[in-house]
């Protein structure tokens, strides 16, 4: 990137999944460098046709090899169960000087796949920008879903130091804020903060009792919300994760049983100390 003016790298992005999170990408980089260029992905003329016809992207095709020619940086926003092969695909097909970086929630599993090729490893630097919604599809993207947001950089020990440092000019211009952690650090953090709460928020969902959503207010919807996520992403989510999910889930099944102790026993002062620390936990979190 030394060798390229600031204003005028990326030239050219490709989007392998243009989504809500892939397509957001593009509307971003468009926000920040109205002349770049951004390749997708489509597997069918109609999507690629959507995307073009709605300004996601400049030039849509079916294949991953005509999709990375020339880009100066690939994001791979697949599921995450196909991110490592995608990633593997667009290292072959892009540029030596190519970033490469994805969206995925999990990392581990994810630089266990891509393995430690030269080829791709130089290019590779994981990422995960902290943004989204229950909603999913192009037709969801926007310019803002990243400002402000946090978006880990999870580089192995061999990233090169001006790969890394691209990977945080690029994530930066679409105004989210980066960090850099570990992939195990990651994926444990994102087991606590993300992964298991929305199992449990979905657990809520599952055990309403259909008689009583007729009087379900703001509290419910603001507990549940994150269940309407898409069930095949969570799912391939929870598979990725499973041993820090798994753990998570330990903790929380433990502290239930907690509460319900303190329910059983009518221990009402425990019961408020209970929920004050889970307030404070909650404001400081703000």
């Amino acid at each position: 990137m030394s060798t390229i003016a600031e204003n005028e790298w990326p030239r050219q992005i490709t989007v392998l999944g243009v989504g809500l999170l892939g397509g957001s990408v593009a509307l971003s980089l468009k926000r920040a460098r109205p002349k770049i260029r951004i390749h997708g992905l489509a597997r069918n003329a109609a999507k690629g046709k959507y995307l073009m016809d709605n300004g996601l992207v400049d030039f849509s095709t079916g294949t991953v090899g005509e999709a990375c020619q020339n880009s100066d940086v690939v994001v791979v926003a697949s599921p995450v169960d196909r991110i490592a092969e995608l990633v593997v695909s667009a290292a072959e097909h892009s540029p030596d000087h190519c970033l490469i970086t994805d969206v995925g929630s999990t990392k581990q599993q994810i630089v266990a796949g891509v393995g430690s090729d030269s080829g791709v490893s130089r290019k590779f630097v994981p990422a995960h920008p902290i943004a989204g919604s229950e909603k999913s599809g192009p037709e969801h993207a926007t310019s803002s879903l990243f400002d402000g947001k946090r978006v880990v950089l999870t580089p192995a020990e061999n990233t090169p130091p001006e790969q890394l440092q691209k990977a945080h000019a690029f994530w930066q211009l679409t105004g989210g804020q980066t960090c850099e952690m570990t992939p195990s650090e990651h994926d444990t953090h994102l087991a606590a903060i993300s992964h298991m709460p929305h199992l449990v928020a979905a657990l809520v969902a599952k055990i309403t009792p259909t008689e009583a959503l007729p009087l379900a207010g703001s509290g419910w919807r603001d507990i549940t919300r994150v269940a309407a996520g898409d069930p095949t992403l969570w799912a391939a989510i929870c598979s990725e994760n499973r041993e820090a999910i798994e753990n998570e889930l330990k903790k929380t099944a433990d502290e239930l049983e907690r509460l319900r102790q303190l329910m059983r026993d009518a221990n009402d002062a425990d019961l408020h100390r209970w929920l004050a620390e889970a307030k404070e936990i909650k404001i400081h979190s703000a």
